[in-house]
């Protein structure tokens, strides 16, 4: 064999390499382009219902009845966000599919690009400074559920009646059957050694 094939196919052979981790590199960076990841659309893990209204520029966010309910009343947990930084709005009542209404105590005053907290969840800081919180309880009944969904309007002087359906928050009980255990307001993992993880 010459020298000369020998160095033809060396050169052949390091050509052809270089050709091969070229395009390993291109498929490897190529491989994610033009793709969205699994995470760029989730939303935050929160018990209640979030929905924006544009032409109104409100938003409602976590809305959900809070566990336990006792009687026929529950206690409701909300943000109403005005997008508006000119116009203020005020809340002026919230009412069920069966036209009944909720009882809001506090100021229902909604300042440009200002929010309104809905009763605090247990455990929460319910008069944090800059907050404005109001007291609200709603009429529930048996079609009041967890996993279950019902229809509330949110009643604005501006923005008019904005429709929402909301959930009951599962408490404590959906918590400990997901191997949660619930003490002193604090959630803790059922340990390493539990499985699941």
């Amino acid at each position: 064999m010459s020298a000369r094939t020998v160095s033809t196919r060396r050169t052949a052979t390091t050509v052809a390499g270089a050709l091969l981790a070229a395009g390993a590199l291109l498929s490897v960076s190529a491989c994610g382009a033009g793709q969205i990841s699994q995470t760029a659309n989730q939303v935050a893990a929160i018990n209640g219902a979030n929905q924006t209204f544009v032409d109104q520029k409100i938003t409602l966010s976590d809305v959900h009845v809070l566990y336990p309910v006792s009687g026929s009343q529950g206690k409701l947990a909300f943000v109403l966000t005005n997008l508006n930084p000119h116009q203020a709005d005020k809340l002026k009542g919230i009412s069920d599919e069966k036209g009944r209404f909720a009882t809001i105590s506090g100021d229902t005053t909604l300042t440009p690009n200002g929010s309104l907290y809905g009763t605090a969840p247990a455990g929460s800081d319910s008069k944090a400074p800059g907050i404005t919180r109001l007291t609200v309880t709603v009429p529930v009944d048996a079609s009041w559920r967890p996993g279950l969904t019902n229809k509330l309007w949110f009643h604005l002087e501006k923005a008019g009646s904005l429709p929402i359906d909301v959930p009951i928050d599962a408490g404590a009980a959906s918590a400990s059957a997901a191997g949660i255990t619930v003490t002193g307001g604090a959630e803790h993992g059922g340990g390493e050694g539990s499985g699941g993880h």
